[in-house]
């Protein structure tokens, strides 16, 4: 979802017009309670960088975490995704919008220990880049074009080295496509002209996927921001969309879902159901994304590992204690049913501050059925420069934290910080800020993670600290986990693993005239396989005990 234009393009003129100083502390936060930007389409079009701010910066700390620049590249990378390979956990992909009209790529063959890096859907893409990684070592991503009027999914089966053509899923007024996999099917959701639409495709093997399934329309589906999950059953499994209305103002608004009971089957989508009410909006604007703002930012995952909670749907979001006081928190509910109903939201941050906590990400392990979700936190910045804060503004810097649950989402392992130090998105100056969502995934017993960061606690940034962002990833040991389940009906093994890069298998033709899997030249990679430091082993986090879920007020009626 890569752009309110007309915002962004205000918020612009604003920086021209205002004199600017030489610190940090000096950029004035948004005048949040004057703006509303009403409903609708959220425009993916990526405003260019603005104009570097000259800061006067404290003494760079040295890391408090390690961790390893997966980017090193000028510019800014931010809107990421990470995906690890289930036939080869060595063969990990990182995406993200990038300055150019092309989505940045980096591939690892050795776990995350060096990458290689470069641009796929170079020259054509708009931004939007969201990617999922199947049982038969499928790696599909989705993005928009630099037109801004299509949805294309591309394919790699060589780890992300090469990508095929692109495929085309839908075209109009199009914006914040999501992608997922299930048992033999991929799915792609996206907002055309204010309501969500889906479509779904069978895949059969290595490179052998398609044709979509005719558009679906989704019942009572006006909305956006949110995210596409696909469970257990039979037509490549279950499929359930979430989204929030309105998409407009700073909140309430609220959260929804509908669900395709027979996947790829000849049935559609039910009826909506509301999930929860959020006092987060399409447009809200804290302090640490005071140009981009944030929205509730629904995920959804399901479980189809076989496991003790085998259909069991986790839905993250987040939410505010009162409209408007920024204390934004990241919560939790379930679904036994098909989500036909909801459980009461479970807080997921474990802070005891007052801070903002946004852009949640959940990914399941299939492997254990553990549950894990990635944020930005805003908990260290009291304002004071160094040790808590990159400036005097309380609030507006943000470190990136994981936690995951063993349980069902009932409770959940203390939070732990993953990021090295404090990032500023006002410093990166890039128009979207963090972005507006941080793509995860979870194989094996880690949570695989990468964010925007311009930290520089490694000195790796060709930027410099607290300038445009790299991408930084730090995984996250999921321990104490039930036995590995087996999983259900899987079309292909994934239960043993070698301990080293293996070839990738060449892709075969796919069996439609519009999706090949032939690699084309759209895929670029530099040969900068630059050996970065190896992340060494966490203590284990204890899981702390049952957290009683934080009262919420009721919000407001909509107007």
């Amino acid at each position: 979802m890569n752009t309110r234009l007309h915002l962004i393009m205000l918020f612009v003129l604003f920086a021209f017009v205002t004199p600017g100083t030489s610190i940090l502390h000096a950029q004035i936060i948004a005048p949040t309670g004057g703006i509303d930007v009403p409903d609708g389409t959220r425009k993916c079009i990526k405003p260019p960088d603005g104009a570097q701010k000259q800061f006067e910066l404290f003494t760079p700390l040295a890391c408090l975490e390690v961790v390893v620049n997966a980017s090193v590249t000028t510019g800014n990378q931010a809107e990421s995704f990470v995906n690890v390979n289930p036939t080869n956990p060595n063969q990990i992909v990182a995406t993200s919008n990038t300055n150019a009209p092309s989505i940045f790529r980096a591939y690892s063959t050795d776990a995350g220990a060096t990458w290689t890096r470069g641009t796929i859907a170079t020259g054509v893409a708009c931004c939007d880049g969201q990617a999922a990684w199947d049982s038969f070592g499928n790696l599909f991503l989705v993005y928009i074009n630099n037109s801004v009027n299509q949805i294309n999914v591309i394919l790699s089966t060589d780890g992300g080295a090469t990508f095929s053509a692109p495929v085309t899923a839908g075209t109009g007024s199009i914006d914040q496509p999501s992608i997922a996999v299930g048992n033999g099917s991929v799915w792609v959701d996206w907002n055309q002209s204010g309501s969500m639409v889906a479509r779904g495709a069978p895949v059969t093997g290595l490179g052998v996927w398609g044709p979509f399934n005719a558009q679906q329309s989704i019942p009572s589906a006006t909305g956006s921001f949110g995210g596409i999950a696909v469970g257990p059953g039979p037509n490549g499994g279950k499929v359930i969309v979430t989204y929030q209305s309105p998409t407009g103002g700073q909140g309430p608004a609220t959260i929804f879902a509908n669900v395709d009971a027979d996947g790829l089957g000849a049935g559609g989508f039910g009826p909506r159901i509301t999930v929860s009410a959020t006092n987060v909006g399409g447009f809200d604007f804290i302090p640490a994304q005071n140009g981009r703002s944030i929205d509730a930012e629904a995920g959804v995952v399901w479980d189809a590992t076989g496991g003790p909670f085998n259909n069991r749907i986790y839905l993250v979001y987040t939410d505010e204690t009162v409209n408007e006081n920024n204390d934004t928190e990241i919560e939790m509910r379930t679904s036994t049913d098909d989500g036909a109903t909801w459980s009461a939201a479970v807080r997921v941050n474990d802070d005891a501050t007052t801070r903002s906590q946004f852009l949640p990400y959940v990914a399941l392990d299939p492997t254990s059925g553990i549950v894990a979700v990635g944020f930005h936190d805003c908990r260290n910045d009291n304002g004071v420069p160094g040790s808590g804060g990159t400036n005097t503004i309380p609030n507006d810097d943000a470190e990136y934290f994981g936690t995951f649950t063993t349980d069902g989402g009932a409770t959940w392992a203390p939070n732990r910080r993953l990021s090295g130090g404090f990032s500023n998105a006002a410093a990166a100056a890039n128009g979207i800020d963090f972005g507006d969502y941080v793509g995860l995934s979870a194989f094996a017993g880690k949570l695989y993670t990468l964010w925007a960061d311009n930290a520089n606690c490694d000195g790796t940034n060709p930027n410099g600290t607290l300038h445009q962002f790299d991408l930084y990833t730090n995984p996250l040991a999921l321990s104490g986990g039930s036995p590995t389940p087996t999983a259900t009906a899987s079309p292909s093994p994934t239960a043993t693993f070698t301990p080293t890069p293996t070839a990738t298998a060449t892709a075969t033709a796919t069996p439609t005239a519009t999706a090949t899997a032939t690699a084309t030249a759209t895929a670029t990679a530099t040969a900068t396989a630059t050996p970065t430091a190896t992340v060494t082993p966490r203590p284990t986090p204890t899981p702390r005990p049952h957290v009683t879920p934080k009262p919420r007020p009721t919000p407001p009626p909509r107007p």
